[in-house]
């Protein structure tokens, strides 16, 4: 039923320090996120006995998460956010993404791209990628 449908207003994404205790701060100006575009691996199982080709499902891989921002220079987690990306050992992070049902995916990965736009008549924006890496946990 469409009624039961969960509005996607209000959605937040935040990113764990790595500390002990972690603690996971929202990432601000925050405008769309799109995936994560998760797929698994086929592995083909077809035998000498088999009729027609036989398939089974691999691992799961999480994939990418895009995530839109309107990008802040000097803002605090911005800027940790294109520091992970900068860093030549490209830190996987903790990640939430809580939803407006109470719901919430938590997930691991580092930031793959973080390009940016400029343009008239626009505000600066970045279109980040976060590589997934193991399993998305619904909680």
């Amino acid at each position: 039923m469409s009624q039961n449908a969960v509005l996607t207003q209000g959605t937040i994404l935040q990113r764990g320090d790595g500390g002990s205790p972690e603690v996971f701060v929202a990432v601000p100006d925050v405008t769309q996120i799109s995936g994560p575009d998760a797929s698994k691996a086929e592995i083909e199982v077809t035998d000498l006995g088999s009729t027609a080709k036989e398939f089974k499902g691999g691992l799961a891989d999480f994939g990418r998460m895009t995530v839109d921002l309107n990008y802040i220079p000097g803002n605090a987690i911005h800027s940790a956010m294109r520091n992970d990306f900068i860093s030549a050992s490209s830190p996987v992070r903790n990640w939430r993404m809580l939803f407006v049902n109470g719901k919430r995916w938590d997930f691991a990965g580092y930031i793959a791209a973080f390009p940016g736009s400029t343009q008239p008549d626009s505000v600066q924006k970045s279109s980040m990628t976060i590589r997934l890496s193991g399993a998305v946990v619904e909680v």
